[in-house]
């Protein structure tokens, strides 16, 4: 029983976990961490190379001092045999500086070949880093665009499943059915006074039609003229008619003087 609940809680931290490593916040912080061991590296390096400086300013040193105790050597042995003593001193102490030179320039030796080492360490570090650098880089790009293609299939899907499309078809085709509706009671609204309008506009154009043709006859003489009436045209004159025509009598009254 406690090694299923164990497997359980180690289940469930587990899934948690998994669900936290998203690929490109991790792909940054191993980028930090990264550039971070750099100048560690690059700290450890001077150390090596400061001890090979230290060597070779001491090796200035005791070849310095070595040829300062050659000189004082040479100086006691021709002051004769009373300054004995201390040219044996001198020759001791120079016998001393000579070891330790020798010593040193050993010393000296292997520190540089350790600083050539860490130096060629240190640019493959570099190298390697700045490598694993642009594969990171590489990782995330290719993450955003696998990201960015997730978006865009779940934006399809959308689509061919009928999510936000199927919202659309529909208030659609209620707009249409909603203007459909509204002409449709305009039409019929109005169509019983159109049409009304559509027949006084017909009937007040022929009575116009018949009174203009009546107006012609009577113009001509076609019709016996009304006492009363009066010609609202002009008298119709044509070209084709004889000079010679006779003037229609006068129906006035003769007077007699």
């Amino acid at each position: 029983m406690f090694k299923r609940l164990w497997m359980a809680i180690r289940s469930f931290f587990g899934s948690f976990v998994r669900g936290m490593e998203d690929p490109e916040r991790m792909l940054q912080q191993y980028m930090d961490d990264l550039r971070g061991k750099v100048p560690k590296f690059n700290q450890t390096v001077a150390e090596v190379m400061k001890t090979e400086i230290l060597l070779k300013g001491q090796i200035e040193r005791l070849e310095k001092k070595v040829t300062e105790l050659d000189q004082n050597v040479i100086a006691a042995v021709k002051l004769g045999p009373e300054y004995e003593a201390e040219a044996k001193a001198l020759i001791s102490a120079l016998e001393t500086a000579r070891e330790d030179l020798e010593d040193t320039k050993v010393q000296y030796e292997t520190s540089k070949k350790a600083s050539e080492q860490a130096k060629a360490a240190r640019e493959d570090f570099i190298r390697t880093t700045n490598d694993k650098i642009q594969q990171a880089m590489r990782a995330i790009t290719k993450s955003k665009q696998a990201a960015m293609q997730e978006q865009l299939g779940n934006l399809m899907t959308s689509f061919e499943t009928g999510d936000d499309t199927d919202v659309l078809e529909r208030m659609t085709e209620k707009i249409d059915e909603r203007a459909a509706r509204a002409q449709a009671r305009a039409e019929l609204a109005t169509s019983g006074v159109d049409s009304r309008l559509k027949d006084i506009k017909k009937a007040s154009a022929q009575i116009g039609v018949e009174e203009k043709l009546l107006e012609y006859k009577r113009q001509l003489g076609m019709t016996p003229e009304e006492p009363t009436g009066e010609k609202t045209m002009q008298p119709v004159t044509t070209s084709e008619a004889p000079e010679t025509a006779a003037t229609p009598p006068s129906m006035e009254p003769k007077q007699t003087t």
